[in-house]
């Protein structure tokens, strides 16, 4: 019964500290996370894209490394740390974005909180069983390590057509 009990507790510490990560990651990180806020909402097919080889490579590498025991397993583990940490930064950007999108439904509101509820709609919705667990977060959890991997390169996407027709009458 003990066992349960860790179980239960350890992933309810989980659940409970992940917003506050992302939240963190938010104000920690506002530039990276603005980026990758960015290319979620201009670019998520181009994310989702670059996401792909991307989640597959480190994946791949993880495979392969193992099993190699020593300096392999070690590889393994910084290169599946690296991919966590990539797709926490694409997750913090994805809250930035949810939080953004919130903003216009509550009246009185702060940053931290909508940041906050942003974290916790992107928890919730990973969480939801079968759709959440087999659809939602995958697809999502790739493009957010795509658009991590912009962000974190600074590639923003290009102005639109229109962003620059007014940009250069208005000079």
């Amino acid at each position: 019964m003990v066992d349960v009990y860790i179980v239960v507790y350890s992933l309810l510490g989980i659940l409970i500290c992940l917003p506050a990560l992302l939240l963190a990651l938010n104000l920690l990180m506002p530039q990276v996370t603005s980026r990758i806020e960015t290319r979620l909402e201009q670019t998520p097919g181009k994310s989702f894209g670059l996401g792909v080889p991307v989640t597959a490579v480190f994946l791949f590498f993880i495979v392969i490394t193992a099993n190699i025991p020593g300096p392999g397993q070690a590889s393994a583990f910084l290169a599946a740390f690296v991919g966590m940490g990539l797709g926490t930064l694409g997750a913090a950007g994805m809250s930035r974005l949810l939080a953004r999108r919130v903003t216009l439904l509550v009246s009185p509101s702060s940053e931290a909180l909508n940041l906050l509820r942003g974290a916790v709609m992107y928890e919730l919705a990973c969480l939801f069983p079968i759709v959440g667990w087999f659809l939602f977060a995958p697809i999502i959890g790739i493009t957010v390590i795509g658009a991590a991997t912009f962000g974190l390169l600074g590639w923003l996407p290009r102005p639109a057509v229109i962003e620059q027709v007014v940009v250069a009458s208005n000079q």
